[in-house]
This record gives C-alpha cells, sequence and structure tokens, in this order.
C-alpha cells in the first residue's frame, strides 16, 4: 500500500466513522442510551456548545496577592521601592513629564503639598518630607509622604486626591480555583509567546499543526503503524486541537464513543476558532504539573515556576523545557526526573532542528544548557488556607465566587515566613521530644496554625491552617474550635480595670490580690483551681497574676469582678463563640475559633480600637464590576485607658512572665502577649502582639492527644522567628500612649529590678 493510498484510505475510515457520530449526536443519542443517558447527553452537548460559542474553557476565580502596600506609620527605602517599580515595569518619570499608566516619579515637597487638601497637610508644617506618585498598570492613582527618617506619613489615593488608609503597586496573581481545587494560571496573547516556544509545541506535539483541520490523518497513520511495529501503545496520534478537546470538554474515559466525540468536536472548533485562538486557549491552559498543593496550567504560569521568569523572556532551551513537560509533567519534572527531562527537552529541540526551526548552532547551544535549579517554594503549601479563608469570606458577603477576581490581603512574603517557621518548630519538636517523635511514628503528626493582621487596617496578611494543604485540606486557623487556656486571662483583668471590685474602683497594675488555694460555690457545686506549679504565692500585685498566668489568682479576680462582665469584655472584645457562666470559663475551658482570638488580640494591639478583620481587599465580579473594597471601620467598645494600662501589663509577659523565652530567642521589640496551655496539654498557644501587628499561633493534635507542650515551649519561637521579619516593614516603636494615661517606674514583686507600667492619671 502505498503511503498516498493509505492516507486516504485512513482518511476515509475516520469520516465514516464522524459521519456516524454526527449524526447520532443530532439525536442526542447512542441506540442503546436510556431517556437518562439522552438527556445527560444533550445537556453536556449544550454546555459543549456554550463553552465552544464563548470561546470560555475554563471558569475559574482568580486570587491576588497584594503587591508591594504601604501604610502610615511603615518604614520606607527608597532603592527596595525602586526595585519593585522595576519588577512591576513600571516607567520612572522625572520633572515635569506627565504619569501615564505604568509611571511613577518622585517629587519634592512644593509640588507634592499642591497636591494635598489643605486640612490634610499637617505633618508637612514640623518636619521634610519628600514624596512619591504613581499610576497602576489599573490605572488607579496613589501618593505617598515620606519622612526624613524614612518613616511613611500620610497615603492618598485619587484624582482628586484623598486621604487613603493605603497606597500600593499592584496585586500579583497567584492561584485560581475551580471549585475548591487549587491552580496557578495565567492568560496570554498568542503575541506574548516567543515564537520558539510556538514552534517548539508544534515541533514535539503537532508539526501538522498549521495544515490540517483538527485530526491529523497523516499522524494518525504514523502512530498506528509505530504503535503495531512495537507492540504496544508507543505513540498517540493526537493533535493539539484533540488535546484542547480532550482535556478540556470530555472525560477521560477510554472508548470508541468518547474518541469519536473528540474527533467530531476537534473539527468543529477548527471550524469556528482560528488557529492562533486553538494554540493561544492551548498554551494558557494545558497541565504542566504540580507546585506545592497547586496545579500548574499554561506557559504562562510554567515560566514562573520553573524559571522564575515572565512568558516573554524565555529563551530557546527554556522554550523547549516547556514543550517536554507537556507529555508527561510527573516524568519530565526537571527537578525530579532530571535525566528523563533533560533528554525529553533535547528531543524537542533535535525536532526542531529537523524542521529547520532553528539553526544548527542553535540547536547545539540550547542542547548544552542546564536544566533549572528548584527554587525555594514561597508558601506553595500553605498559601491555599488563605484562599479557603477568603471563600468563607465572600460567602458571609453573599458575594458570587464562580469568575470573581479577587484581591486579598495576602502577602506572600509573611505567608512564606509563617510557613517556615511552623514547618521548623515542628521538625524541632519531632527531633527533640521523645513523645512527639513517638506519637509520629504511629501516625499522629503534630499540627500547627498561623495567622496575622495589622493593627491599623484589620487585614489579615497570614494564614497558615496547618503544615501542607496537599496533605490535609482541614484548614486549622479557620475552622478549629478548640480550648484556649490562659489566653482568655487578659480579659479577665481588663474587667478587672473596667469596672473594678467589692467595691475597689482605682484598680491599677500594683493592686494587691490574692493567689491561694479557695473554693468557688456555684449552682451546689465547688470548683477549686490549681497553679500550673501546684504552689501559691499568697498576697500579689495584679501584673504578677497575669505575666505568670496564675490560676487561683485570675479566678479570685473573676469571682470577685463577676463571670458576667467577663464574658461580656471578652465579646466586645472580639470573641463570638458560646461563653457559659461556669468559674471554669475564667481560665479558658469554652472552646472558641483562632479567628476570634485574632480579633481580640488586636483589638488589644490597637489600644481597645476596634476594628473588624478581613482577607479581601477589592473584589471584581467576572464582569470586571466592584463589588467590595474594604475600608477599615474602628470604633471602641470599652474605654480606652483601662485598655492601654492592660497592656502594659502585657508587655512584662515577654519580659519576665511566661513568654520571657522571646528574651533568649531575640525578641526585644515592644510588645504584648499572653501564652495558653488548656490543662491537659491538648493546645498550646501563643497570642502577641507589637503596635502594628498581631499573630496567633498553636500547636497540637488533630486527634487531641496530649502533646506535653506548653505555649512557652511550642508556639512562643514561631511567634518570634516569625515576627522577626516585620523588622524591614515596621520601625520599633513604642505604643502610642494617650494623654490619659502615663509611665511609672516601679520594683518588680519578689526582686530589685525596676520597670515600668502604665497607669491612669
Amino acid at each position: 500500500m502505498t503511503s498516498m493510498n493509505y492516507q486516504q484510505n485512513t482518511k476515509a475510515l475516520i469520516l465514516t466513522f464522524l459521519l456516524v457520530f454526527q449524526a447520532s449526536t443530532a439525536h442526542a443519542i447512542w441506540p442503546f442510551d436510556s431517556e437518562a443517558d439522552k438527556a445527560a447527553v444533550t445537556a453536556s452537548n449544550e454546555k459543549i456548545e456554550k463553552k465552544l460559542q464563548q470561546k470560555e474553557l475554563t471558569v475559574s476565580t482568580r486570587y491576588f496577592a497584594r503587591g508591594p502596600s504601604y501604610t502610615p506609620g511603615q518604614k520606607w527605602s527608597e532603592s527596595v521601592f525602586e526595585s519593585q517599580l522595576q519588577k512591576q515595569n513600571y516607567r520612572i518619570r522625572e520633572g515635569a513629564q506627565s504619569l501615564l499608566t505604568g509611571d511613577a516619579k518622585k517629587i519634592d515637597e512644593r509640588e507634592c503639598k499642591s497636591f494635598i487638601p489643605s486640612e490634610q497637610q499637617s505633618f508637612f508644617e514640623t518636619q521634610k518630607v519628600s514624596c512619591w506618585v504613581w499610576q497602576t498598570h489599573e490605572s488607579e492613582n496613589y501618593l505617598v509622604v515620606i519622612s526624613a527618617e524614612n518613616i511613611v506619613l500620610g497615603t492618598f489615593k485619587g484624582l482628586p486626591w484623598k486621604i487613603d488608609w493605603h497606597a500600593a503597586l499592584d496585586p500579583n496573581l497567584v492561584a485560581q480555583f475551580r471549585g475548591k481545587e487549587p491552580i496557578m494560571q495565567s492568560d496570554h496573547k498568542i503575541s506574548d509567546f516567543p515564537v520558539n516556544c510556538l514552534n517548539a509545541v508544534m515541533a514535539i506535539e503537532d508539526n501538522d499543526f498549521l495544515d490540517h483541520s483538527g485530526v491529523s490523518y497523516t499522524g494518525m497513520g504514523r502512530a498506528f503503524v509505530k504503535n503495531i511495529i512495537k507492540l504496544r501503545a508507543a505513540q498517540g496520534g493526537s493533535t493539539i486541537t484533540q488535546q484542547l478537546v480532550k482535556n478540556y470538554f470530555l472525560t477521560p474515559e477510554k472508548t470508541l464513543k468518547r474518541k469519536l466525540k473528540e474527533f467530531y468536536l476537534a473539527i468543529k472548533v477548527e471550524s469556528e476558532w482560528s488557529k492562533d485562538e486553538i494554540l493561544e486557549t492551548y498554551l494558557n491552559i494545558i497541565y504542566m504539573g504540580q507546585y506545592g498543593a497547586f496545579q500548574v496550567h499554561g506557559f504562562g504560569s510554567a515560566a514562573q515556576v520553573y524559571y522564575g521568569k515572565s512568558i516573554q523572556d524565555l529563551s530557546l532551551p527554556e522554550c523547549a523545557l516547556l514543550a517536554a513537560i507537556i507529555n508527561n509533567p510527573s516524568q519530565n519534572n526537571p527537578w525530579k526526573k532530571a535525566e528523563k527531562a533533560l533528554g525529553r527537552r533535547n528531543l524537542v529541540l533535535s525536532k526542531m532542528n529537523e524542521l529547520k526551526l532553528i539553526s544548527p548552532e542553535e540547536f547545539e547551544s540550547a542542547k548544552a544548557s542546564p536544566l533549572p535549579i528548584q527554587p525555594t517554594a514561597k508558601a506553595s503549601e500553605t498559601a491555599p488556607y488563605f484562599f479557603d479563608a477568603v471563600r468563607k469570606q465572600m460567602a458571609q458577603l453573599n458575594i458570587p465566587i464562580e469568575g470573581a477576581s479577587i484581591v486579598t490581603s495576602l502577602d506572600l512574603d509573611a505567608q512564606a515566613r509563617a510557613q517556615k517557621s511552623l514547618l521548623a518548630q515542628i521538625s524541632a519538636l519531632e527531633l527533640s521530644r521523645k513523645n512527639i517523635q513517638t506519637n509520629k511514628e504511629k501516625g499522629f503528626r503534630l499540627e500547627g496554625l498561623v495567622l496575622s493582621s495589622e493593627n491599623a487596617t484589620g487585614l489579615v496578611n497570614v494564614v497558615v491552617g496547618g503544615q501542607s494543604y496537599r496533605q490535609t485540606q482541614f484548614n486549622r486557623a479557620v475552622e478549629s474550635h478548640r480550648q484556649i487556656g490562659s489566653l482568655v486571662k487578659p480579659f479577665v483583668y481588663l474587667t478587672a480595670l473596667l469596672y473594678g471590685y467589692e467595691g475597689t474602683t482605682d484598680v491599677n497594675p500594683l493592686t494587691l490580690i490574692q493567689d491561694e488555694r479557695f473554693e468557688w460555690k456555684y449552682d451546689k457545686k465547688k470548683w477549686a483551681p490549681d497553679n500550673y506549679e501546684k504552689t501559691f504565692n499568697g498576697e500579689i500585685p495584679l501584673y504578677f497574676g497575669l505575666a505568670h498566668s496564675l490560676n487561683a489568682a485570675t479566678a479570685q479576680l473573676a469571682m470577685k469582678t463577676g463571670i458576667h462582665k467577663v464574658i461580656d469584655t471578652a465579646q466586645k472584645m472580639g470573641f463570638t463563640s458560646k461563653m457559659d457562666e461556669v468559674p471554669s470559663t475564667s481560665l479558658g475551658a469554652t472552646q472558641h475559633y483562632p479567628l476570634e482570638l485574632l480579633q481580640a488580640y488586636q483589638t488589644l494591639g490597637s489600644l481597645g480600637e476596634f476594628t473588624p478583620i478581613s482577607f479581601i481587599e477589592k473584589i471584581e465580579d467576572r464582569d470586571g464590576k466592584v463589588v467590595y473594597e474594604h475600608q477599615p471601620k474602628k470604633e471602641f467598645k470599652v474605654d480606652q485607658t483601662a485598655v492601654e494600662v492592660l497592656v502594659g501589663m502585657m508587655q512584662e509577659t515577654l519580659k519576665t512572665g511566661t513568654a520571657q523565652a522571646s528574651k533568649a530567642l531575640g525578641w526585644l521589640q515592644p510588645s504584648g502577649g499572653k501564652t495558653g496551655t488548656t490543662s491537659d496539654n491538648k493546645d498550646a498557644w501563643f497570642a502577641g502582639f507589637t503596635p502594628h501587628q498581631t499573630t496567633i499561633t498553636w500547636l497540637g493534635y488533630d486527634q487531641s492527644l496530649s502533646s506535653k507542650l506548653t505555649g512557652a515551649s511550642g508556639p512562643v519561637p514561631i511567634w518570634v522567628q516569625f515576627m522577626k521579619g516585620y523588622d524591614q516593614t515596621w520601625p520599633a516603636d513604642d505604643f502610642k500612649w494617650t494623654d490619659k494615661v502615663e509611665k511609672r517606674k516601679v520594683n518588680l514583686f519578689k526582686t530589685e529590678k525596676e520597670t515600668e507600667f502604665i497607669f491612669k492619671k
């Protein structure tokens, strides 16, 4: 049989199949289908037709991490900012040059002052300032005012310029979800792809792509003959168009019916789409491997994952590797299967050379190029926990998720740092603690969480809900409901500062309370709390009871103030779960979600100013309409001066109290916090805050085993390592105390060491 006759016979056979199939689909049935099957096929066909017409193969939700963002009080680095502008392809303008989309320029104080309304110019009066102004790629205008000490004084958004809570460069697309399936995908025009990338894909996947009409009969014939010779499925004959149809219209079942449908749809797609549209769509959505919890789809995301580059910047050998990966992403992974990846890449280059798409010199040079080195993953294992929290907030806002573009408050660098801090501490504990080693050998993994938010804005930057989202999708940061132990104690002391007790209204850090064994009688029951160390200290100052987390003293204080008042105070500060009016509530026996703790402790870090937490900065629906935009809403729900006095006491926890290990770990910045350990050591917590940032950390077992950890031995090191990373973001300044309080130096209880506390004037 001649090759021409073979090709004609093969084509005739396939066309016969297609005619039979087209006739059957016109009736939406096969002869052996039931009525239910008919309805299902009809619905499937209608869905496919809609996708074809809209050229929308996948509807996904797009998640953006915040780009470089600036708020008043933050540190400023000119060199870092210019580097950020360069990374986002901004053009720096000078002098009288006007600003266009994607432009930025530094302006002097005189010009800056002319932009800003006179009633908002207070920071010009006492110090010398400089300003930067820019227009984002989304045409939003921002202005930031910087002090001579390189601190952000004010942020504005316009035009006309109005004071705003932040100024920002462009957000970064980091993930897309289809339902709850995390993917990475960035869409590009065909003109964005280097010619070498287009040629590499066609050379290895479908070198007849520009000539066939969806099905390559020549290619199928070659594959058929080769498979017979090899006596196995050695080669496929699918075109790029068929691959597109197979992956995004059809199920993966291997049946004649599905294959015929693939042929039919491939020809239909070719009749309705241009070759450029087909190739562009294919290159944007083809599966390119796994990156942590994310599926990587498309050359744009693959370029970032494997090379850390934009698609436009890929070289010949880099294009060839991405084309090589398509065939089998797991087997051709350059980091896990380097030899196979190299062989497949060089095969792509050979094909390009044979087809004269590259010169022999280019071929030899590209073959000598090394494979990419695996980069450090940036929060890829835990970032989906953040997006899980975003989805829950959108449900609460009653905003449809499908097709939305969501600018989240996720800080990728901080998320990566939190992930690293958590995993490092768990690894250290697994090596150093016999019980944790034994539990791991039995299949019980120590788990943890990290939550962090900005005090001034209420925006959550970090949600680490466990060691790995890929291993378990249970989001402990959002969904776990556990006892909080001593984390409730600050709100017992705050209640005493707010309302006094037993006729005493002038309650301060030095007010004396009793730390001794006692019985709390209620509902014909008796409750006698014990201290963790099983010892009592007698008469002690208030601050000592809080700093050293003394159960007996705290419970007596709650009894004297009234447990109902303690619950009311806690709820005003951010607690939402039910709290029973029983004595054990004063020591944290009730169960709460970590987000409640973040909200309540953020309110403490803000010196009593309640700002609702949010994971989202802005949402656009699938039509590009802004349907939500975050604006911090602040209010005081309790007396601010009482909170200031409490925060002054909570600073002692890190200096001489249960979290003093933080000093040995190198943490010396002004901050307050509280350790929390449940009575059976099933939960170990630390909640801490600076004037700018609040962070919650936890360690424990999903199975409620005892870890034998305390808040100090478990979560405190995670908190310290994570918070150290904010040294480049926030200055190490003190809390902004109001003029209604004052600092006083006092000698610490049982020592001659001197410290400072906050007192009402």
